[in-house]
């Protein structure tokens, strides 16, 4: 088991403060504060970090919400320190922590990316303490992703059940196959009642590789999200947090087994 590793604030920090992007500059980079390490001895981190890569060739899968919700379900469990990245060019995650760095919320911690050193960025992370990292990535699978994937402990694929989702998934998959590295279907946005919900459950399940929670659509993910809030802060003894609760100890069990 890793110490608390309050020592590990400078390095950390002169990590995430390299890069000239002005959208990076923008976000709040005093993140891993000696104080903050020191309050959070309940963690229990593991001997290094492991690294989720959440992808879809397809929009609109909702890779940006379960990324933010997944980081903030691993922070409530105690499984920090936990740090997002965002190497979408719409920066959605990101902004979605500058939000909640407005709103006083410490965690979980934002690093930016850069996609010519990400191998040694990923390294400073994990030699800094952190013991997740959450990528998002952006809507389409290609070399960058291909780059991407090399670091991942899990691929985590989001995938709405529609038929349109489905046909898509069947462009990025082999590329996702190539990396070598384990992936998980989630179904995300998904309404009640619909055959389309099943059926895809069904296709992706011929694989063995399906994770069980789904993640449905839910008003309170789209309204927490703009103010960068997830549903553990609005209402965390609703549905919404016990199924992201029950989604992060589903993923948590398939990085450990």
């Amino acid at each position: 088991m890793r110490p608390c590793p309050a020592f590990y604030s400078r390095p950390f920090n002169a990590a995430l403060e390299k890069g000239d992007n002005s959208r990076k500059r923008e976000l709040h980079f005093s993140l891993f504060h000696n104080s903050l390490f020191l309050e959070k001895r309940n963690y229990v981190n593991l001997s290094f970090m492991k690294t989720i890569i959440i992808a879809n060739q397809k929009g609109g899968s909702g890779k940006s919400t379960i990324t933010v919700h997944l980081a903030a379900a691993a922070e409530a469990a105690g499984n920090g320190p936990v740090v997002i990245s965002d190497t979408d060019p719409q920066g959605t995650a990101a902004d979605w922590f500058n939000q909640r760095k407005k709103a006083g919320i410490e965690t979980p911690r934002y690093s930016a990316l850069t996609l010519s050193d990400l191998s040694g960025r990923v390294s400073a992370l994990n030699e800094a303490g952190a013991a997740y990292l959450f990528i998002d990535t952006a809507p389409s699978i290609g070399a960058v992703n291909a780059d991407l994937f090399a670091l991942a402990d899990l691929i985590l694929i989001p995938l709405n059940p529609t038929p349109a989702d489905l046909r898509a998934l069947v462009k990025g998959l082999p590329l996702v196959r190539q990396s070598g590295k384990p992936f998980q279907f989630v179904l995300t946005r998904v309404r009640p009642n619909l055959r389309n919900n099943d059926g895809a459950a069904v296709a992706l399940d011929a694989l063995g590789l399906v994770l069980t929670t789904r993640m449905h659509e839910r008003v309170i993910y789209a309204e927490t999200f703009a103010h960068g809030k997830t549903a553990f802060e609005t209402d965390a003894k609703g549905v919404a947090a016990q199924e992201i609760a029950a989604l992060w100890t589903e993923i948590r069990a398939k990085l450990e087994s």
